[in-house]
């Protein structure tokens, strides 16, 4: 009996490769063409999705008068309140009354605006010390709570509106 010498290239069997890479590189296809498909189909979402609130670190607090609220920007993004999405809304005593806030324009890093409380929109009402008062910053589009405060009163305040001319 004679032995036979077998070889490891002499039995590679290269037709079961073929396949194997055949399928291997459809698959990826299919995955890549996914991939471009949905990014195509949902790009439109992604702007609402991915579009976040700002975010801001605001003070708000009464003049020194008690005549109107003062706003200062103390770090994050620009807050622009001339604009439909962003809105002071003032709690007081449990009602809440939305401020014409587009005198305020656009708030920077550094930015203090100051709202006459008599411009507000605010009706006529006067303001005793142990009224509860705070001021939200509210971003409509995100319905986000930009910024909450709790204000003090210190002494009575009247509020008066004017009238436009």
């Amino acid at each position: 009996m004679t032995a036979k010498h077998f070889s490891v290239v002499a039995f590679s069997d290269e037709k079961g490769t073929a396949p194997v890479i055949g399928t291997a590189l459809s698959i990826a296809i299919v995955f890549i063409l996914a991939g471009l498909v949905s990014a195509v189909i949902f790009s439109g979402y992604a702007d609402s999705f991915h579009k976040g609130s700002p975010a801001a670190k605001l003070t708000v607090y009464f003049s020194d008068d008690d005549s109107s609220l003062e706003f200062k920007h103390d770090g994050g993004d620009h807050l622009f309140f001339d604009s439909s999405s962003l809105s002071v809304i003032m709690d007081i005593n449990g009602t809440s009354y939305p401020l014409n806030d587009s005198a305020l324009g656009t708030l920077g890093v550094g930015d203090h605006r100051v709202l006459a409380l008599n411009k507000s929109g605010l009706p006529a009402m006067k303001l005793d010390p142990e009224d509860r008062v705070s001021v939200k910053v509210v971003d409509y589009e995100s319905g986000a709570l930009i910024a909450k405060r709790d204000l003090e009163v210190k002494r009575q305040m009247v509020i008066k509106p004017e009238l436009p001319l």
